[in-house]
């Protein structure tokens, strides 16, 4: 439901329209995509005449995407979308404003992220000098060098430090895993040194599962969820059965039961590598089939 307070709701500042977005359900981790737009006067008049407005003239608008968390508020605040003077002068028509609000809501991701260990991990890191002191070790990869903390790198993964040779990947996947040691977040832009595509998630994935930072593991399994298509599908199964990521692995195989995604995956060339590369994907799909259809 949605409030229009245009002086302020109780308890704002006043002096300007303010719109609320009331939730009166129980939903809970709902992705939501909402805008307000307040007309001008000119558009007003032609929507309530049925014409084309010609001159040009300012609306005013609110938008925002934001989740209903799973405890907290179930009303949302935009408390200054256009002053009180403003929309008396340029939006109202015959006392009243004309206020067109829409609402969608977004794909739901249902893997869920664990809360971050960052803050208990620092913990460990007390021996260290202020603000983690001078790098004390190199590693060179796919042409890069990285300098680390190895008490850093201790703390944050138990496996890092012992097993960091042993691993084989390339640079930007190495440079993602040190951004999440160090920043607690996967990368953005091309600040690993390229863009971060479906293939760079998957083998940060990939890395995750070698270095067990399962966080860094469900982070970039509900990224790959959000692309997920018939044309991703099979790598991402692969990659989820491969590197013991069980959420991924069914949500995948719950994709491919659903209206002609199986029929159109299956026509894919990465359909048919990953029944040579994991042929135990068509018994778990057969068996979800069954399961459904039963």
């Amino acid at each position: 439901m949605v409030h229009c307070y245009p002086r302020g709701a109780p308890g704002e500042a006043g002096g300007h329209l303010s719109i609320h977005l009331v939730n009166h359900t129980n939903a809970r981790n709902a992705k939501v995509l909402f805008e307000a737009i307040v007309l001008c006067r000119a558009d007003a008049e032609a929507t309530a005449a049925g014409v084309v407005v010609a001159p040009p003239c300012k609306n005013y608008h609110a938008s925002s995407v934001f989740e209903y968390p799973p405890e907290g508020s179930h009303r949302f605040p935009w408390p200054r979308v256009v002053s009180a003077t403003d929309l008396q002068q340029h939006c109202a028509v015959g006392g009243h404003a004309t206020v067109v609000c829409g609402l969608a809501v977004l794909r739901h991701n249902p893997i869920p992220a664990p809360p971050s260990t960052y803050a208990a991990d620092a913990a460990g890191l007390l021996e260290a000098r202020r603000k983690f002191g001078d790098p004390d070790a190199a590693f060179a990869v796919g042409g890069r060098t990285f300098d680390v903390v190895r008490k850093v790198l201790a703390a944050r993964s138990a496996v890092l430090t012992a097993e960091l040779d042993g691993a084989e990947f390339g640079a930007s996947t190495f440079c993602a895993v040190l951004l999440y040691v160090y920043c607690d977040r996967l990368p953005r832009g091309n600040e690993c040194g390229c863009p971060v595509t479906i293939e760079l998630v998957r083998d940060i994935l990939a890395a995750s599962d070698w270095y067990k930072l399962d966080r860094l593991k469900l982070l970039c399994a509900r990224r790959l969820w959000d692309g997920l298509s018939v044309e991703t599908v099979s790598k991402t199964l692969w990659y989820a059965d491969t590197y013991r990521c069980p959420e991924l692995k069914s949500l995948c195989i719950d994709f491919l039961t659903v209206g002609d995604n199986f029929k159109n995956a299956f026509s894919t060339e990465d359909f048919g590598w990953l029944i040579q590369n994991s042929p135990s994907v068509l018994d778990d799909l057969r068996r979800r089939f069954e399961a459904k259809n039963a």
